[in-house]
């Protein structure tokens, strides 16, 4: 059994249960590949949108010069509407970012057009004899299934979306092909079996360009030290995150750390051991935030924190968490802090991701010249690094006795112990 499931993988081109599950489901999938999947089948779509918009309904001369004259007029008819609708699927895609529900819906319209064109001529033709180039162009619209299933081969779809897009699309096929050559069973067994074929080889290209998308976006956006996302990853998924919450009229907290002191750590311990503080620390920040969150190395000993959904005081308690676990210890067994700015798209009315961050950094350098080892928070506040066996403590504009104060000490510790 395992020796089977080995040679699956190994036919797909991944090593592992995890690797395997991708090409399945996108349900997994971080937020960069799932967006820069929705970006590649958008920048397909356009082309293809545009193409078929000018060349279907041009088509058309072709019907009224070798077809009768009621079944020419009603492909013509046919062919505008059809141009129409690309022309409209070309307006949607023509830019990216357009989401992965609206570019797998696109791309579903795209391949029903031909479909639904192929669905309706069939019977305009059933009884009527066509000879010479008249017959010529019906054979030519008799490929449009196989057309349909094979260009399903340039576009990165996962085994679900796949399977989805084949079952209406082969019903649909089968059902035509039924109409056609109904009377020939022989003839209608053949060209169900093309069609599987062609859907083999389609799934099989179409999983292969998620594998190859899935590798290269991990080799190009994720740091190898620190296994956090690139700095230009990183701004990719920002932006596109903090579009998201401004649709929804959500919050959107951004933490910007430095880690205090790593000169001082690579000048007098060395190098290996710095790396091992950013590996640490890395580390640290994956495991205390959620699924939906991203951690970024912004630069050096940078980290850039990204909290969809999440308010100030949410985020607070983030942060405390982050403080209660330790962010890295040196080789002596001395804690590594940090200092933090936090911003919050509301509180701030930020209008861009970009001036997110600048208020984030601010306060992050205010942060490092007034002690370091803390969070400054867009109300004011402080969450400090503990000391000693103590836990993070939330400061209200210096005074560390408020109720307020004291209500976001107990979160924070009830944030850190579970």
């Amino acid at each position: 059994m395992d020796t089977l499931i080995l040679s699956i993988y190994q036919l797909f081109g991944v090593n592992s249960k995890e690797q395997f599950a991708d090409l399945v489901s996108a349900k997994d999938h971080q937020e960069i590949i799932r967006q820069h999947r929705a970006d590649l089948i958008a920048s397909r779509i356009f082309p293809f949108a545009m193409l078929f918009g000018v060349v279907v309904p041009v088509w058309g001369i072709l019907d009224l010069i070798y077809f009768p004259t009621d079944i020419a007029l009603t492909f013509v008819a046919m062919r505008i509407v059809s141009g129409v609708a690309f022309f409209a699927l070309a307006y949607i895609t023509r830019k990216v970012r357009i989401g992965m529900k609206r570019a797998l819906t696109s791309l579903m319209v795209m391949l029903m057009i031909p479909t639904l064109f192929y669905q309706l001529s069939t019977p305009l033709i059933a009884n009527t004899e066509l000879n010479g180039m008249a017959a010529t162009l019906m054979h030519l619209y008799g490929l449009l299934p196989y057309v349909v299933i094979a260009s399903l081969a340039l576009f990165p779809l996962t085994l679900k979306e796949f399977s989805l897009f084949s079952v209406v699309l082969v019903a649909l096929a089968s059902f035509g092909l039924y109409r056609s050559e109904g009377s020939d069973v022989n003839m209608l067994l053949v060209q169900l079996w093309l069609l599987l074929v062609i859907l083999g080889v389609s799934m099989f290209s179409s999983l292969q360009q998620v594998r190859y998308l899935i590798s290269q976006m991990v080799k190009a956006s994720y740091d190898g030290l620190t296994k956090l996302l690139t700095r230009r990853a990183g701004m990719d998924i920002m932006e596109s995150l903090f579009r998201a919450t401004g649709l929804q009229q959500s919050n959107f907290s951004i933490l910007f750390l430095d880690l205090d002191k790593f000169k001082g750590i690579n000048d007098t311990l060395g190098h290996d051991a710095g790396d091992e503080v950013l590996r640490q620390a890395s580390k640290t920040l994956s495991e205390s935030i959620r699924r939906g969150d991203a951690a970024i190395r912004w630069g050096g000993e940078e980290f850039l924190i990204l909290l969809p959904h999440t308010d100030s005081e949410s985020a607070k308690n983030v942060v405390a968490r982050i403080m209660e676990r330790g962010l890295a210890k040196l080789p002596d067994g001395t804690p590594v802090t940090a200092s933090i700015g936090l911003s919050e798209q509301h509180e701030d009315d930020t209008h861009s991701w970009k001036d997110l961050v600048d208020i984030a950094d601010k306060r992050l350098y205010k942060a490092k010249q007034t002690g370091r080892a803390k969070c400054i928070a867009p109300d004011g506040s402080e969450v400090h690094f503990p000391k000693g066996d103590s836990e993070a403590v939330v400061v209200i504009e210096g005074e560390n006795a408020s109720a307020q104060g004291k209500a976001d000490q107990e979160k924070a510790k009830e944030m850190a112990e579970a």
